[in-house]
């Protein structure tokens, strides 16, 4: 039996109790058998209650845990990401080193027959000395080209909080602002701005359910409610 059949199981023990208790109003005494049925109909009210305030326990519950499992998939997705970015920064970075070709046995006897004159001693000393501070030129350029070629990478983190700091008044359509006003706040447009910009200050769907429950006392199981809720859940989806 689900929860709106039982409310309406509710409604009528209620509506039972009341006409007892009117027929009883004006009697001097009331017989043994007013008190048994009142009894009997209080207690029917009771267990209706109990039995509905335990399938929405399990319904609030239910909702939590599918928050908790999408919390630690984004937790998850962020380290992933990080991981990548790590990677990808330690991948810019990296330059292979070349192979050096070794000399032939016939280069090296050629190279022990010369012998170098003092004047091209010092021209050779020089262009050592020239060539690594050309290539360290050439490589700092290198280098310079390659970090402004990377793109700037925008964590998980921060679209997250994006998300969550997103302005919630921006869910409803035109439609949806007419339509709840009317049937959860009964036309009052003031009362309807007040709610969203309080919901719009929390930062996470529990909280958010937990104001709707304290302040609003909504029935979870009406239509409206329900459309307005998986709104709000969509907020932190």
């Amino acid at each position: 039996m689900g929860d709106k059949e039982k409310m309406d199981y509710l409604l009528v023990d209620i509506r039972e109790l009341e006409k007892l208790v009117a027929s009883m109003r004006d009697a001097e005494i009331y017989p043994v058998s007013f008190f048994s049925q009142a009894y009997t109909t209080t207690q029917k009210i009771v267990d209706n209650l109990q039995s509905i305030e335990a399938d929405q326990l399990a319904l609030f519950k239910e909702q939590m845990e599918k928050h908790r499992a999408l919390i630690k998939k984004a937790e998850r997705l962020e380290a992933e990401a990080a991981l990548v970015t790590q990677m990808q920064e330690q991948e810019s970075t990296y330059e292979p080193v070349q192979e050096m070709e070794l000399p032939s046995v016939e280069e090296l006897n050629e190279e022990k027959e010369s012998v170098a004159t003092p004047a091209e001693v010092t021209v050779v000393a020089e262009k050592t000395v020239s060539e690594p501070a050309a290539s360290l030129s050439s490589a700092s350029s290198h280098t310079t080209t390659l970090e402004q070629s990377l793109p700037h990478s925008i964590s998980l983190n921060e679209v997250i909080q994006k998300k969550f700091l997103a302005d919630f008044r921006k869910a409803f359509s035109l439609n949806d602002r007419f339509r709840f006003r009317r049937e959860l706040f009964g036309g009052d447009e003031g009362r309807m701005n007040e709610a969203i910009s309080d919901l719009n200050e929390l930062q996470s769907f529990e909280e958010s359910i937990t104001y709707l429950d304290k302040k609003l006392k909504w029935n979870v199981e009406d239509e409206a409610v329900a459309d307005f809720i998986k709104l709000l859940e969509k907020r932190f989806s």
